[in-house]
């Protein structure tokens, strides 16, 4: 007994229909943190900037990366900049940075309008 029969037309419609879904699931991406400089929890001498670099381009005018001292206040004056050869890459120019924990908080916006956001610190020795 055949519990299931489909014909050739519907069997098709439903391949395309579930090839549909998973183009426009990957088509809305969010854009995601892969990595940074400097690392999270990472130990370092004064970097001249922070890094991130995301799974997705950014929408310049809506994402950006500010930082805080230990003490909770703005360390940084400056806007961040979203890269304008690889939109992936937004990067946050610093001043001479003194000994202290730093508190890295990131916005990030793909291009789809998606909206992502994170923190992570890291330690100037």
């Amino acid at each position: 007994m055949k519990l299931f029969q489909f014909s050739r037309s519907a069997l098709r419609a439903l391949t395309l229909g579930t090839a549909a879904l998973v183009v426009t699931s990957t088509a809305f991406a969010h854009a995601h943190m892969v990595s940074s400089e400097p690392a999270a929890n990472a130990e370092v001498a004064a970097p001249d900037a922070v890094t991130i670099h995301f799974t997705e381009p950014l929408e310049p005018a809506f994402s950006k990366i500010t930082l805080d001292d230990a003490s909770g206040k703005e360390a940084v004056a400056t806007a961040s900049e979203v890269d304008g050869k690889d939109a992936k890459l937004m990067r946050l120019a610093l001043p001479q940075l003194t000994q202290g924990r730093y508190a890295v908080h990131w916005i990030a916006v793909a291009t789809d309008g998606h909206r992502t956001q994170g923190d992570f610190a890291f330690n100037v020795k």
